[in-house]
């Protein structure tokens, strides 16, 4: 099949289509032994000898969207130059399979892993407005004119951090808060936090767009149903409010009391 030779280079997880591009411009493709800079090259994957820096390019294998809770302690990267353990660690082997964007070491939450660069480009960039939902514990209880300030926006280190959205779910010495945004800025939400006077302890992302972690337990994955992929791809917003993970309640010490039985009709 004729593609444009970024798209063919997307698809087989060489880059986004824009890093192909630059890829390209650069002058590091070949298509049959001759170097192509030309945006609007069309070639074949199945039939072309593409390379990169004189590695050949293989066919696309067939997309798969893994979505995983990753776990604390668990580096978001598809290699660790120290020997941790890494999101790939906790997926099935595909080939080109990268995860989309990263989460703090200390973060634990919903990141997706996938070998389809364009699918990643659209999850990724802020201005497809994907959603992102984070429940963080911090340090004391916020007042209303702190989430206001959150939501307005806060200079940290000369660059200005905001959510578009902000609430408490639990009101307690230490608050859980929840909190929406679709730029993900590096460490945005514990500089935020930090900065307002309310430390993070904890640290997880609940929701990607309309995506949420119900089901899936830390350190379990499973594949995207179709829609989902639909969803992402659309830019879709974060599910409504009270969709996404609750954060642990506290349990009642001893037995619950029986609830008295209505006596049976005659």
């Amino acid at each position: 099949m004729i593609e444009r030779l970024q798209k063919i280079l997307s698809r087989a997880g060489v880059a986004s289509r824009r890093g192909a591009e630059k890829i390209m411009g650069e002058g590091r493709v070949t298509v049959n032994g001759t170097t192509v800079r030309e945006l609007g090259t069309k070639a074949d994957a199945a039939r072309d000898d593409i390379r990169v820096d004189g590695v050949r390019v293989r066919p696309a294998p067939e997309a798969v969207y893994f979505l995983l809770n990753k776990p604390k302690g668990v580096v978001t990267t598809r290699h660790d130059p120290e020997g941790r353990a890494t999101v790939m660690d906790l997926v099935p082997r595909v080939a080109g399979l990268f995860p989309v964007g990263r989460l703090d070491v200390t973060t634990e939450g919903l990141i997706l892993l996938t070998n389809d660069g364009a699918f990643a480009e659209r999850v990724a960039h802020p201005r497809y407005e994907v959603a992102r939902v984070y429940q963080a514990k911090v340090r004391g209880l916020p007042d209303a004119a702190t989430l206001a300030r959150l939501r307005s926006g806060v200079r940290v280190e000369g660059e200005r951090l905001a959510v578009d959205d902000v609430r408490v779910l639990q009101a307690e010495k230490n608050a859980w808060l929840e909190l929406r945004l679709h730029e993900g800025k590096h460490h945005e939400i514990k500089r935020l936090l930090d900065a307002v006077g309310h430390p993070v302890s904890k640290l997880k992302r609940v929701a990607l767009g309309p995506v949420t972690a119900r089901g899936l337990e830390p350190g379990q994955f499973r594949s995207l149903a179709a829609h989902e992929v639909r969803a992402l791809r659309a830019g879709a917003s974060a599910p409504p409010r009270g969709r996404a993970t609750r954060p642990p309640r506290p349990r009642p010490a001893g037995r619950r009391p029986e609830r008295p039985r209505r006596p049976r009709a005659p």
